[in-house]
């Protein structure tokens, strides 16, 4: 038996062919929207195939058929590999797994052992950074060089005035009170870390991994900070604000005071910041605004007193849960250079050894505690070591107010 095809016939099936093994590499990648859009079209041509097929089998029965190249071979010849490929397309328009041994026959970079492996992967090594809020107290609070690891500072205290009294012209001039002191002591404590690094790391990476170590170990120490300083900053008694501008302004002149109001700063998180963006009075006008005799910097109006707003992230100073599904919010209120000094019997230092050797404790409370000695020269290592000697105290306790707000 002899079976013909038209010219058309035979392009349109090596277009659903390809796009057959098309759909069936990218399905295999996990790339199923393309294979899908893939599949559509292949739809779309078989449909357009089956059209040709009727007009073509139409045209041979009214003998109206153009003259075509037989395709196949006639009866009792070896079939040819178009013959072959055909019947195996008509399968596949059975049988969607058909094609199975067709897609074998294609190299691709979809699979490793089909060329997978000769293409280049784009891989950097190149030390990226996520977009993020770095926030420290440091610059805020007093920090003051000691040479000695305990000491202290004497502080005059208040209230050991008053007034003097009138005397009559050859009278006796009383006696006035003697000023009162105080001592504000200091005792250094030593903060440090130390980083394993491998040498062979050094060795194979082309990445400045000294400096992104010592990043590293810079933002340990500002995170150091931020802990100690907080801890004296919440550790005072709460003062709760009712949240409108009138309570943040009696907080500001009538808690605080006086002396601290004309340098005082407003620390809050993101969602205190959010909170007195807010803030509007009753004509809708903002009281938070960009002062321009700062640069920009954020302030808020408080009736004629301009209040600096310090935003510090929330990773620093969280708001806590509170009742009723709402959010306390922490707000600390004055002048931090007066409340907290920072003693600093040495600077910051950063050490590196591939020679030291180190011991550590695992387990440390438990029946598995374990003392762990570590060679640098023996395991092949570097280490990096941090050291910092402070101590963070609170020097004026009237300086600051450490206030929340619920909303």
């Amino acid at each position: 038996m002899e079976t013909k095809i038209s010219k058309r016939m035979f392009e349109l099936s090596e277009e659903i062919r390809g796009l057959t093994a098309e759909a069936r590499v990218l399905g295999n990648n996990g790339e199923l929207a393309k294979a899908k859009e893939k599949i559509a079209k292949m739809h779309e041509l078989r449909e357009a195939y089956e059209t040709e097929k009727e007009l073509f089998e139409t045209e041979k029965l009214l003998g109206t058929e153009p003259k075509e190249k037989k395709l196949v071979g006639a009866d009792g010849e070896k079939p040819t590999q178009l013959d072959l490929w055909t019947k195996a397309l008509r399968k596949k328009f059975r049988n969607d797994d058909a094609n199975d041994a067709y897609k074998a026959t294609i190299l691709t970079e979809g699979t490793a052992a089909t060329a997978g492996y000769l293409v280049p992967q784009d891989i950097s090594t190149a030390i990226r950074e996520y977009k993020t809020n770095r926030f420290s107290f440091e610059p805020y609070i007093r920090t003051e060089k000691v040479k000695t690891k305990t000491g202290s500072r004497v502080y005059r205290k208040r209230g050991t005035t008053a007034a003097f009294q009138q005397v009559d012209e050859g009278g006796a001039i009383p006696l006035i009170g003697v000023p009162e002191y105080e001592q504000v002591t200091f005792s250094v404590k030593d903060y440090g870390g130390i980083l394993q690094v491998t040498n062979d790391l050094f060795s194979d990476t082309s990445e400045n991994l000294r400096g992104e170590i010592v990043k590293h170990m810079a933002w340990c120490r500002e995170d150091t900070i931020n802990s100690k300083v907080l801890s004296i900053l919440t550790g005072k008694t709460e003062t709760a604000l009712d949240g409108d501008i009138a309570s943040i302004r009696t907080a500001l002149i009538t808690l605080l005071g006086g002396a601290y109001t004309p340098t005082a700063k407003i620390f809050t998180n993101d969602d205190g910041y959010a909170y007195l963006c807010n803030l509007q009075d009753e004509n809708d006008r903002d009281y938070f605004f960009y002062d321009p005799r700062t640069g920009g910097a954020p302030a808020i109006s408080l009736g004629g007193i301009i209040v600096p707003v310090v935003q510090v992230p929330d990773a620093v100073m969280p708001s806590t849960p509170a009742a009723n599904s709402k959010t306390e919010m922490p707000f600390i209120i004055g002048d931090l250079e007066e409340a907290v000094t920072n003693f600093d019997r040495q600077q910051f230092s950063i050490a590196a050894s591939n020679e030291a050797t180190i011991s550590y404790v695992t387990g440390a409370g438990t029946e598995e505690e374990e003392t762990v000695t570590v060679s640098a020269f023996q395991n092949n290592l570097t280490f990096f070591r941090a050291f910092m000697r402070n101590d963070f105290k609170s020097v004026d306790s009237s300086a600051w107010l450490n206030c929340t707000i619920t909303a």
